[in-house]
Parts: structure tokens; C-alpha cells; sequence
């Protein structure tokens, strides 16, 4: 690589081209052909990030950058008056890097030659001012490895996986578009002891049966109608996630309120606990229709289909704590095949989106569950965000727009957006210029990074062990007599005491308490090759 070096009496600059060929082409020896392209992506983005501050000085000092300036990604920048941009980034340790290159480089060869210049250049203090092939390779090594290690974190980083096919965006779009006023009466159409909830379209319709359908129900469904719908659905999508991307997961209701954020003091009201209970098991007395084009039904079937479910007595009334539940196959088809193989039309989102406050801030939801789906699809067409104008933004965060104040609707839009960015569900938002905040404007919505790294690039996330399948305290007699363990043992590997043991063990049909149920996940995080499933 041939780098630009500005040598001016109050500037001292260099420069390599942004491009990602050439980076490409000086990385190659040094990170893995699995990660690259990824790392290539980071490294240029900071370095125009870090570069573009600097560009005015540089030009201001009499440096020509050519018709581009923009071109341009400094390594090193010294300007008389101004903030100096180092050479070797102070977040980079020089003994990591070198133990990186030495562990990770695909050509030992070229990583020993690095190593050693890093060495040399910290062994002496500083640099020869006239030799700018050495410091170009340390530099560029350092800022590899720093892109290196952020996309490791970032594939750590918890995350929902959500089916990218038409059937479940277009779920979510018209879920999404329900009335949302819980006080005004929705009517729905009603035949055969059926209520239509999302009416047959082209696609997709969805029904529950009104049969013997308690009040608990229809409350619940009308919750489902309103943004905490939307919510419950994204917290299901993380259990669905965590449980292994199979379709299948045994839900408790201990785990459902985790998704959803609720604090310790709150989750113990027994109107909150049955409330949510009862909205879970309204999507399992939904079913959803799927059409061919011309109108023909395709299949039927519950959204969530019920294989076992487990109750508490709370008070004098019955109370919904686990099921073992399935979704449906048209709903997750993108994420897991019908094979059992790891599906290749899916998008990550992030976990946070089930714990933020629908009341407050409902359309970042919305946009939370739908921008992931759209980013998937442009990426398979070439394209690295998604355009929507400024209309079809607000339709995409269903946000509506007043004649009387129109303001509100772009400072809901400006809000929830920022929201998102906050958590992780979007990165750059970026209108045409002088278009901003207008129907016909322009707004360009670009993916997080890490959301990047694994749409555009192909990284795999780091996938936790499979959540304990041990739901009662039956099956947790089963599991422990499995390993030919006394209950004094159980309790030491779970971390409680063998009186919870003895305890649980005591109602077989009963649920599994907080403490067991955490020590199962503790357990199961520790022995990854021995989880805590139930014996076949």
C-alpha cells in the first residue's frame, strides 16, 4: 500500500485510500478470510469517523487532498493549533495485538514481521520520520484488531431472531395497524362461532374462536390489539431466541416477565402476573390462515400451539405458569427449517425492544420488530440500508398525523428513532438534505453495525447454552435421578439448599421456583456439554 503523506511546515498527515480493495489487500495476511470483510467494514468506517475532523486543518495547512478529500482515511494527523490523531490508537494494548497476530493471522510470516515493528517502534520511543511503509502496517494492524475485538463483543450481544418471510411482516404490519384505543368497541366479523380479529387478505387472516371464550380472554385480546401486543410478542420472540431457535419452547411465566424487563417488586402483583398470563395464552387460542395468490387457503393453524401447560393456585383461582409451547411454522420457517436446520431468512434484533415502555414510547416497537425484516430483504437485493419516504416512515411506525398539528407526528417520529438508536435497533438515520421531516422527503435508515456484521458479513452470534427444559418438580425428580444423584447433590450443583429441592420434588405437578429455575440456567451455562434437558 503506497500511503498519502502530507509533509507541510505546520502539518505532518498520513494517509491511506478508504477503500475497502485496498484495505482488503493490506489485511489479507494478517485477519482471517472469515472475519475480513467485517473488519474491513469497521476499520473504514472509524477511520473516516476519525478522519473527517481532521480534513479542514489538513486543508487549511496547505494540503492538497485531491478532488476527494473524502477518500481519504488518516492514520496519523499533526496540525499546528489542532488535536493530533496518533498513530497506534491509545484502546489498542500493544502486548494484545501482537498475541492476536500471533494466535489468529492467517500468514505467520507477515505477523512475525508485524510484531516485531510493533515492538520496534515502542522499544525506541519513536519512528523515522522518513519511513512510512512501517508505520502504515502497525497502524493498520492496531485498528484490525480493535475492529476485531468490537465485532467479538457484539457477537456475545444478546438478540432476538426474527423471521424475515412476507407472512410474518405482514403479521406485524397489520397488527401493527389495529385501532389501538382500548376504550372505543372494535367490531369484528363473526361466523361459525369464529371472530376475526385481522380480517382475510391476501395473504394472511387471524381468527379466535369465541366458544366458551372467558372474560380473561377477551380482555387479553384486546391488550394484544394495543401496542403491549406488539411488546409481548417481541419478549416471546427472545424466549423463542434463548430456548435455541427450534420453534419450541417450555414458557413460564417467571421467564416471560424477564423479557419484558419487569422489576422484582412489580412482577409479584398478582394482577400483573394474571394479566400477562392470560394475554400469552389468548395467542394460543389464535389462528392463523395463510393464502396462496389467487386466494386459495394454503394452511390453518394456532400461532402458538399448546403441547403441555402447567397452573398455580394463587388465592382461590387457578393461574396460567408454564406451557410448553410451539409457534407456528409459517411464523418461523425463515429462522428454523422444517429439517431442523438453522434457516437463512432471518433478522436480528435487539432484546431490549420486549422491555421498552409501550405507553411511552409505542412506535419504536413497531419500528424495532419491522426494520430488521426490511434490512434483510434490501441487503439480499445489494442494498446495505432501507429509503422510505417521510409518509411511509410514519405508516411504517404507524404514527398518524394531525392537520391540526402535524409538528407532533415528526417530533414522535424524531423521538422514537432516537430511542432506537439508543438500544442498538438503528444506526445512522439520514435525510436528503432540505428534505428532513417532510411526507416527500427522503430518509435513508442505516442497520447497527452489529446488525451489519451479521446480515451483510455472515457472523454468527455466539449462541448461549439452551435454556433448562425442566419445568416441575416432577421433572425435576426425573432429571436428578437421571444423573444418579441424591438430593444433597442436586441442591450443590443447582446452588440452593436441599430443603427447595425436597420441596419442589414434593408437588411433582407444581411449577419449579425462581431459585431452582436460575440455578438450572447457571448450571446449564457452566456444563454446556451436559444440559439440563430431560433424559429420552
Amino acid at each position: 500500500m503506497i500511503p498519502f503523506v502530507v509533509r507541510r511546515p505546520s502539518a505532518r498527515a498520513l494517509l491511506v485510500p478508504a477503500s475497502a480493495t485496498v484495505l482488503d489487500a493490506a489485511l489479507r495476511p494478517l485477519v482471517a478470510d472469515a472475519v475480513r470483510s467485517a473488519v474491513i467494514d469497521r476499520v473504514g468506517a472509524a477511520g473516516l469517523a476519525d478522519t473527517g475532523p481532521h480534513l479542514a486543518a489538513l486543508v487549511a495547512a496547505g494540503a492538497d487532498l485531491g478532488p476527494d478529500p473524502g477518500a481519504w482515511m488518516a492514520l496519523e494527523v499533526r496540525v499546528e493549533g489542532s488535536t493530533a490523531l496518533p498513530l497506534w490508537p491509545l484502546a489498542a494494548a500493544p502486548a494484545d495485538v501482537v498475541a492476536w497476530l500471533g494466535e489468529r493471522a492467517p500468514d505467520p510470516g507477515a505477523a512475525a514481521a508485524c510484531c516485531d515493528r510493533i515492538r520496534g517502534l515502542f522499544a525506541s520511543g519513536s519512528r523515522d520520520e522518513d519511513d512510512d511503509q512501517l508505520p502504515v502496517s502497525v497502524a493498520l494492524a492496531a485498528r484490525a484488531y480493535l475492529a476485531w475485538r468490537a465485532i467479538e463483543q457484539d457477537r456475545a450481544r444478546p438478540f432476538m431472531a426474527l423471521d424475515a418471510g412476507n407472512i410474518h411482516h405482514t403479521l406485524l404490519g397489520r397488527w401493527r395497524d389495529l385501532p389501538k384505543n382500548r376504550l372505543r368497541p372494535y367490531k369484528t366479523t363473526q361466523h361459525d362461532g369464529w371472530a376475526e380479529i385481522l380480517h382475510p387478505g391476501k395473504q394472511l387472516g387471524l381468527r379466535v374462536d369465541v366458544h366458551d371464550l372467558p372474560e380473561r380472554i377477551v380482555h387479553a385480546i384486546k391488550a394484544w390489539r394495543s401496542w403491549h401486543g406488539l411488546r409481548h410478542w417481541a419478549a416471546l420472540q427472545c424466549l423463542f431466541t434463548e430456548a435455541g431457535r427450534t420453534g419450541r419452547i417450555r414458557w413460564t411465566l417467571e421467564n416471560h416477565l424477564d423479557a419484558l424487563g419487569y422489576a422484582d417488586r412489580s412482577r409479584r402483583t398478582p394482577e400483573l402476573r394474571a394479566t400477562v398470563a392470560a394475554e400469552v395464552e389468548a395467542l394460543t387460542r389464535m389462528e392463523i390462515a395463510v393464502y396462496h395468490a389467487d386466494g386459495t387457503l394454503r394452511l390453518r393453524g394456532p400461532v402458538l400451539a399448546v403441547t403441555q401447560r402447567g397452573e398455580a393456585l394463587r388465592g382461590s383461582r387457578w393461574t396460567l405458569e408454564g406451557l410448553d409451547l410451539v409457534i407456528h411454522p409459517a411464523l418461523y420457517e425463515g429462522v428454523r427449517r422444517a429439517d431442523g436446520s438453522i434457516g437463512r431468512l432471518w433478522a436480528p434484533a435487539p432484546t431490549e425492544l420486549a422491555t421498552i415502555d409501550h405507553a411511552r414510547l409505542p412506535y419504536e416497537i413497531a419500528l424495532g420488530l419491522v426494520l430488521p425484516i426490511r434490512w434483510r430483504w434490501d441487503t439480499a437485493d445489494g442494498r446495505d440500508h432501507l429509503t422510505l419516504t417521510g409518509q411511509k416512515l410514519l405508516d411504517t411506525a404507524a404514527i398518524v398525523v394531525s392537520p391540526h398539528d402535524p409538528g407532533r407526528a415528526w417530533a414522535a417520529l424524531d423521538r422514537n428513532l432516537a430511542e432506537l438508536q439508543r438500544v442498538g435497533g438503528l444506526g445512522l438515520a439520514r435525510w436528503n438534505p432540505g428534505e428532513a421531516r417532510t411526507p416527500a422527503g427522503r430518509c435513508h435508515l442505516y442497520p447497527p453495525q452489529w446488525v451489519r456484521d451479521r446480515l451483510v458479513h455472515g457472523i454468527a452470534p455466539v449462541e448461549l447454552p439452551l435454556a433448562p427444559s425442566i419445568l416441575t418438580g416432577g421433572e425435576l425428580r426425573t432429571w436428578r435421578l437421571s444423573k444418579r444423584w441424591t438430593q444433597t447433590q442436586a441442591a450443590k450443583a443447582l446452588g440452593v439448599s436441599e430443603r427447595t429441592v425436597q420441596g419442589a420434588e414434593a408437588t411433582p405437578e407444581g411449577p419449579l421456583g425462581r431459585s431452582i429455575l436460575a440455578g438450572l440456567d447457571q448450571y446449564a451455562s457452566r456444563n454446556p456439554a451436559d444440559p439440563t434437558a430431560l433424559p429420552q
